[in-house]
């Protein structure tokens, strides 16, 4: 009777052992689950916050291709419609297109809806590079477009479309606003304002100089102390900078800085006063 008892007591003993085990499995598992499902949530979340702060930058659209600007800029597209079927942008475009080489002669003989109105050369994409930036009215699109030519790469680029632009002066609390984007603002001074004089002669218009790629801590057009810098951005190694006038009778400018790390242009300084 005793080896009965005690054969009967060690299986019940190893059955409640059994359960305990599978019991303890179980929990084992639903805690890998659990922190499985944890860490995946906290991944989700991390890639998200990444999206976000990639999303949040905002590029600007030119004034020409933004279709809430359309109303407002279609009088300025009239009249630069205007000013190209008087000839008068073929007129400058004979005169700058002499001052080219060969190789920028030729592309533009590739594109006949291009009519040149303004050009700059220097080291823009980098050090000791060729590089070229062209004022355009485009006679196809009726708008200005900024051509960027890239000496190291032999290739052209145009400025919104095909590298994008962030406006660093946006929330840089400067003094001065002025309405649309460099390409639209280019034309507001220099051709839309001055229509008039357009038509009788193109020789004041050519002598000055809208666009460049200059040092404006050397060039004696930019005065850096009263100018208005972007947010959190280095006020040193300020050559290779892209600057065009916004003003056709101040000293008033905007300059963009390119980035080659995401391939785009920031516009980091800006100034807007008399002489």
């Amino acid at each position: 009777m005793p080896r009965k008892y005690n054969s009967m007591r060690n299986k019940i003993v190893l059955v409640i052992f059994t359960l305990l085990q599978i019991s303890c499995n179980s929990k084992q598992e639903e805690n890998k689950i659990n922190h499985a499902s944890n860490t995946k949530k906290e991944i989700t979340k991390d890639s998200s916050i990444k999206t976000e702060t990639v999303d949040s930058i905002q590029y600007q659209i030119s004034s020409y291709d933004n279709p809430e600007d359309a109303e407002r800029i279609s009088k300025e597209k009239e009249s630069l419609k205007r000013l190209s079927e008087k000839n008068i942008f073929l007129e400058i475009h004979n005169k700058l297109i002499q001052n080219i080489n060969e190789e920028q002669q030729s592309f533009f003989k590739t594109k006949p809806d291009y009519e040149l109105l303004y050009t700059a050369k220097g080291s823009l994409f980098q050090e000791n590079s060729n590089d070229f930036v062209f004022i355009v009215y485009d006679k196809k699109n009726v708008k200005i477009s900024i051509l960027l030519y890239n000496g190291t790469t032999n290739t052209y680029a145009e400025l919104y479309k095909d590298i994008k632009v962030i406006n660093g002066l946006k929330n840089a609390n400067c003094n001065f606003y002025s309405f649309g984007t460099l390409d639209y603002r280019f034309a507001n001074e220099f051709l839309f304002s001055n229509e008039e004089s357009l038509a009788k002669s193109t020789e004041s218009y050519l002598e000055y100089t809208p666009v460049k790629i200059t040092d404006i801590s050397k060039d004696e057009n930019f005065i850096l102390k009263s100018g208005c810098f972007a947010k959190k951005v280095s006020k040193t190694n300020l050559d290779n900078t892209l600057c065009i006038a916004t003003s056709a009778v101040y000293n008033s400018w905007d300059c963009l800085r390119y980035d080659k790390t995401n391939n785009t242009f920031l516009v980091f300084y800006g100034q807007a006063f008399a002489d």
